[in-house]
């Protein structure tokens, strides 16, 4: 587990963010997500370091035994893209061997080359648009098996910024009564996550959701019902002669029982990051939040960037995370490191 902190401004959001680019690049949707930040010129370097702003960025993300990289640029006036169209200049797969980290895939703008299953290298000249990744378009497990394992691990992951709260929020309606393992991103299947875990999973899964449920509001419990097809949540709590629906719960309820969702679903995915995971919670939820996130860091990798200084108190000393903290130095987000040394980020 990784905590991550920093004042405002300090680069925490973008350094999530950075992570969900590789998960868009896995899933196809990389050139929709830079399109929703303002395009490429809104996420290249803008400090005054090197002389003005950046022309491409470089992500790399290096696995166990695989390693993925990928450089995207802005589009000219003669490339074949749109405005706000990423360029994939280059991109890579690289499979740990020992000391050695050999080249399984290789794209240079349209062009690709990748090592076929007798390890001999194969062309495939103008198979993509600029704005396309071979990760998510190359999805032959057999051709190309260290890609599917890379896009498999990658679009698996989850990333929870925040969940919807208002009055049309698809979460305080009735929700379609199928099984779900994990949560969707934005928790529009909040109902059926949590009636999976509750009715499929095993008896320690239930407990675990009893617990959080207990910790937050002692004495109260969830239920469920189904009509027309449709799953509605809803939560009974002492004092009360009816049950609270998730369209009467206040912001704060609900975005909890979305954190019980994501942290404790059927099924965990091989990676969560949480953004700023306290947001409209009361201060006596911090530590039934961080038992929560403490419990499933046990099954699955995280990543937590958070403004709240008891929460990741006691993420490090109870969970022994990984604190990094960042600030902004000359523009650029550093990570401040013991013996006041940085490192850029």
């Amino acid at each position: 587990m990784t905590v991550v902190t920093g004042g405002n401004g300090a680069g925490k959001t973008n350094f999530y963010r950075s992570l969900s680019l590789v998960h868009a690049a896995a899933s196809g949707t990389l050139a929709q997500a830079i399109a929703d930040e303002g395009g490429m010129r809104s996420i290249l370097w803008a400090g005054a370091d090197g002389g003005g702003p950046a022309e491409a960025i470089a992500l790399e993300a290096d696995l166990d035994e695989l390693r993925y990289a990928l450089r995207l640029g802005i589009p000219g006036p003669n490339d074949p893209a749109l405005a706000l169209d990423p360029m994939v200049r280059e991109e890579s797969v690289a499979a740990r061997l020992g000391d050695r980290a050999p080249l399984m895939m290789q794209r240079k703008g349209p062009n690709i080359t990748a090592r076929a299953p007798d390890g001999k290298w194969q062309p495939y000249p103008n198979m993509l648009l600029m704005a396309e990744t071979a990760l998510a378009r190359l999805r032959d497990p057999v051709q190309f098996p260290e890609l599917d394992a890379l896009q498999r691990r990658f679009a698996a992951w989850r990333f929870h910024h925040g969940f919807r709260t208002d009055e049309g929020s698809p979460m305080r309606s009735p929700q379609v009564a199928v099984c779900a393992p994990m949560l969707d991103g934005d928790g529009r299947n909040l109902a059926a996550t949590l009636a999976t875990a509750v009715h499929l999973g095993d008896d320690a899964a239930h407990k675990t959701i009893e617990t959080a449920i207990h910790a937050a509001f002692p004495g109260s419990r969830l239920s469920f019902t189904e009509a027309a097809g449709r799953h509605a949540v809803a939560l009974h709590m002492p004092g009360f002669a009816r049950p609270f629906s998730a369209h009467e719960m206040s912001d704060g309820t609900l975005r909890y029982l979305c954190l019980i969702a994501a942290l404790c679903s059927y099924r965990h995915p091989p990676f969560i990051a949480l953004n700023e995971p306290e947001a409209s919670l009361h201060d006596d939820l911090i530590e039934p939040l961080a038992a929560m996130i403490l419990l499933a860091s046990r099954r699955t990798q995280l990543v937590v960037v958070t403004h709240s200084a008891v929460l990741a108190d006691l993420l490090e000393t109870k969970g022994r995370a990984t604190r990094i903290a960042l600030e902004k130095a000359g523009g650029a987000t550093v990570v401040r490191q013991s013996g006041e040394q940085r490192a850029r980020a």
